[in-house]
């Protein structure tokens, strides 16, 4: 039987989960090579790792400078949990569920410490970037502070879960 790696997950599993992470479209026959199991176990397996949750779903990657969404913005929010003069309570839940349709956000975090939630945010340009800030994010309720990060440079912008099968602490030189 294979070595399990977590309760559910075993080396084989993890193979496939890298190879799909690099390329969602290869071949199952593909796979089945590069794994050494036939195409109907890894059929079955990858079957299993999509219903159990482990793949959650298969995405085509885009660079935004080629649809016009160059300008990105990390944007720490600090939450004002009762608005000024009012006995209602605000909600983080209800913000951050709010705030993660608008179409310019990518991502939404809730963090600890001194700020509540981190918004990874792309527009346009700098002044579209203002507005969203200043005319939208800053006139919510909940929102008390804001401090904005615009990023110069990426280096690594990914979704991939890295290093499954590391075995043991990973060094960094």
């Amino acid at each position: 039987m294979a070595e399990r790696i977590s309760s559910s997950l075993d080396k084989t599993d993890l193979k496939i989960l890298e190879i799909l992470q690099q390329n969602c479209k290869i071949r199952i026959s593909e796979i089945s090579k590069m794994v050494g199991r036939g195409i109907s176990s890894v059929h079955a397996r990858i079957k299993s790792l999509e219903k159990s949750g482990v793949i959650t779903g298969y995405r085509c990657v885009i660079d935004p400078a080629h649809v016009d969404r160059a300008t990105l913005a990390f944007i720490l929010v600090r939450i004002r949990y009762r608005a000024p003069g009012s006995e209602d309570v605000l909600s983080q839940r209800g913000f951050c569920k709010s705030i993660a349709q608008h179409p310019f956000v990518q991502e939404v975090h809730v963090l600890s410490g001194e700020f509540d939630v981190l918004l990874k945010v792309r527009t346009r340009n700098v002044k579209e970037m203002n507005s969203f800030i200043v005319d939208f994010l800053r006139e919510i309720p909940e929102v008390e502070r804001t401090l904005t990060m615009f990023t110069m440079e990426t280096y690594l912008e990914t979704s991939e879960i890295r290093g499954l099968l590391n075995e043991g602490t990973i060094s960094v030189n």
